[in-house]
């Protein structure tokens, strides 16, 4: 049996976009031998028990997240594909403590790079997600995940730097004006002081990140020894990858990292083209090789072993939306989560769901489409009522159900578009409106 490792896509030449899809696929690339693995840019964390991916395959099995994957291949091989195996114990223990202190220090940093930065999201990382998954999932997920990296990085206090979430200067308020303690961004920061606040307070969380690892590495091949590559060295090179390569509109992570720590910069740039070969692409994860192979040319040779990944057509993308859609009410969604968590016995997803259960989703996901756009539909038609001559945008009132309201607008949107496709050239004294091409 070939075991599958799911990922999310690829970014940045990178193999994916994530740091502990990045550190599964080294892992199985130093531990597992050829042949024995598959690796799938399926970018779809509900095959995942967890919800999250790196998801492994074996059979009928999965295994979700990084550690309980490294726990499951010492199992699956008795032993032989262990990368931590043989480590003294002082040496062990330090993969123990550093992958902890990578998961409350440098997980919070990529959050604050990739998702909670608005220029960074809005102009890299959010478009990524649109030649990673099917329309119309690149609506519902890339929210989801910048709301989980706000919520994660909250602590460092430095919401600022989503220049996004400004006061509505619009909404009521019943604090007073002259009461309101104003809200501090990027933009007053840096009119403020000359030195940039945020800059300072950026930088000395990520030189309070890389100096300790510095301090660990000396001046050994690897983070804990000389010798062996370890399930460590795979975390650190999924994260610092991320860290330094990604070219980004604010990229102050990479540059506290190139301008204090280039032994890091080096040490990243080199295991980066040996583990993960050289620049990844979209064709390499998709399988260019099928049309190369019909050209009757010789099929690209690959440093990793991928394979075409299947979304199911779209009945497969319909289910993963439905899914996401019930994922984002409160009660239901906490409920189908913890029902979700694979338990210890080692029944996979599908042994665990009920029929009954399995109901209560679809059922549940259908009511919430459907009474969203229901809401959506009454609320135009009463702003058509009692609002003249001002253009109104539609997708505002199913914006107040977050995201799975945002994510039925677009379908909104899309039908709009259509009826002004199919509408006539003219209509009386009435000038058509341009044509909306709609890629899907």
């Amino acid at each position: 049996m070939v075991l599958e490792l799911h990922v999310w896509g690829p970014a940045f030449s990178l193999p994916s976009i994530d740091a502990h899809c990045l550190a599964t696929i080294a892992y199985l690339q130093q531990s597992v031998p050829r042949g024995e693995w598959e690796l799938v840019a399926s970018s779809n964390p509900a095959l995942s028990p967890t919800n999250e991916l790196p998801a492994l395959r074996n059979g009928d099995t999965w295994i979700g997240g990084f550690r309980n994957i490294f726990h499951y291949i010492a199992r699956y091989s008795a032993g032989d594909w262990v990368l931590d195996i043989g480590l003294p114990e002082q040496e062990g223990a330090d993969c123990i403590a550093f992958s902890t202190f990578l998961e409350s220090h440098g997980k919070p940093l990529l959050d604050l790079s990739l998702y909670v930065s608005s220029e960074n999201y809005s102009a890299v990382t959010r478009p990524l997600y649109n030649t990673l998954q099917t329309f119309p999932l690149p609506y519902l997920t890339p929210p989801a995940l910048r709301a989980s990296a706000k919520a994660r990085s909250t602590h460092l206090g430095l919401s600022a730097l989503d220049i996004d979430s400004l006061e509505d200067t619009t909404s009521p308020s019943i604090i007073p004006a002259g009461l309101r303690k104003p809200r501090s961004t990027v933009s007053s920061l840096l009119a403020s002081s000359p030195e940039s606040a945020v800059r300072i307070r950026l930088d000395a969380l990520a030189t309070a990140f890389f100096e300790p690892l510095q301090e660990l590495r000396g001046d050994k091949r690897y983070f804990v020894s000389n010798k062996q590559f370890t399930s460590l060295d795979c975390l650190l090179l999924g994260y610092l990858s991320l860290m330094l390569l990604p070219e980004l509109p604010k990229p102050w992570l990479s540059k506290t990292m190139k301008s204090k720590f280039p032994e890091l910069c080096a040490w990243t740039e080199a295991l980066s083209g040996s583990v993960f070969g050289p620049k990844t692409t979209l064709e390499d994860a998709f399988l260019a090789t099928a049309d190369e192979e019909r050209h009757d040319r010789a099929p690209k040779r690959r440093t990793l072993p991928w394979k075409e990944p299947d979304n199911g057509g779209v009945v497969g993308v319909g289910a993963v939306f439905a899914s996401g859609l019930v994922d984002s009410i409160p009660i239901v969604g906490q409920l189908r989560r913890s029902r979700k968590m694979r338990q210890h016995g080692g029944k996979t997803y599908e042994e665990e769901q009920s029929p009954s259960w399995q109901t209560l989703t679809l059922v549940g996901g259908l009511v919430a489409g459907v009474g969203l756009l229901a809401g959506y539909i009454f609320q135009s038609e009463s702003l058509s009522q009692t609002t003249s001559g001002a253009e109104k945008n539609k997708s505002d009132g199913l914006g107040e159900f977050g995201e799975a309201g945002a994510a039925l607008g677009i379908y909104a949107e899309h039908l709009d578009a259509s009826a002004r496709i199919d509408r006539p050239a003219t209509m009386g004294n009435l000038t058509a409106e341009p044509v909306v091409e709609v890629s899907l």
